[in-house]
């Protein structure tokens, strides 16, 4: 009897043990957490290792979703699945590196400064001109989410003439785009991207000034884009059946901007 009222009392607490939070440096955890760890002066270290593609779950034996590591190496021998020094999580079927703030890389833009000086085009009747309005170089070290944007004015007037307004009543389309001139193998390059387009035709809108005004256009688009060097042309393209002129960048708030976060 005496034996039995031992080991009760053991089960009991193995019990309680087993299927109670665990608290590291507090006495009474968050009910809600399994594991609940407090420390005014000591962090929680990840456990620190070399992983050696997204794609390979070595040193692991397995992908495991949920899994969570410091991975210390930088690995480009699989070009389509590398991996550099940060933290990463296990999907279940690859690596996934977490991006931090100080990880996305502003190529392009990020201030207040008018961007563009004003460029001035006569457009021929029938016949789209497309003008080059900046043009940006940089460099990927390794695969990224890359957004371009813009904001970019327009103004029509008369062909000739940048202070008449139009008065044909014809309809002028005006697209800025993003273009590609050079990148990497597998990156098409005189296609353009991110189109934003105006529609002007005086008789609607000529009550915004004597003039014309400006009308805005906002090009845009996010890509997923390899390692390698990029040369990204900003293009202005404008059209109509009759002639007229376009002015690009006459407003005070004409500017672009490209930022790349790394996703490996």
């Amino acid at each position: 009897m005496k034996k039995i009222n031992y080991i009760i009392p053991f089960f009991l607490l193995f019990f309680l043990l087993t299927n109670a939070q665990v608290g590291v440096g507090l006495t009474s955890p968050n009910a809600n957490a399994q594991l609940d760890i407090t420390s005014t002066n000591k962090g929680f270290l990840l456990p620190r290792l070399a992983l050696t593609a997204t794609n390979n779950p070595s040193p692991l034996s397995a992908h495991v979703a949920g899994m969570t590591v410091y991975n210390t190496a930088t690995n480009t021998s699989v070009a389509a699945n590398p991996v550099y020094p940060g933290e990463y999580y296990n999907d279940g079927t690859q690596w996934q590196r977490k991006s931090a703030l100080n990880d996305v890389r502003m190529i392009a833009g990020g201030t207040i400064a008018d961007l563009l000086s004003p460029i001035t085009v006569d457009v021929a009747a029938g016949t789209p001109a497309t003008t080059t309005l900046n043009t940006f170089s940089f460099t990927l070290d390794r695969p990224s989410s890359v957004e371009f944007s813009g904001n970019i004015s327009t103004s029509f007037t008369v062909s000739g003439d940048s202070n008449t307004p139009v008065g044909d009543s014809s309809v002028k389309l005006a697209t800025v785009n993003f273009v590609f001139t050079t990148a990497p193998a597998g990156i098409a390059v005189s296609a353009p991207f991110g189109d934003s387009t105006v529609t002007y035709m005086n008789a609607i809108t000529a009550n915004i000034t004597t003039i014309t005004g400006n009308l805005y256009t906002a090009p845009h688009a996010i890509l997923q884009l390899p390692a390698g060097n990029y040369v990204v042309n900003l293009n202005g393209v404008a059209s109509s059946s009759n002639a007229f002129r376009i002015m690009y960048g006459s407003g005070v708030r004409d500017m672009a901007q490209i930022k790349a976060t790394p996703t490996k």
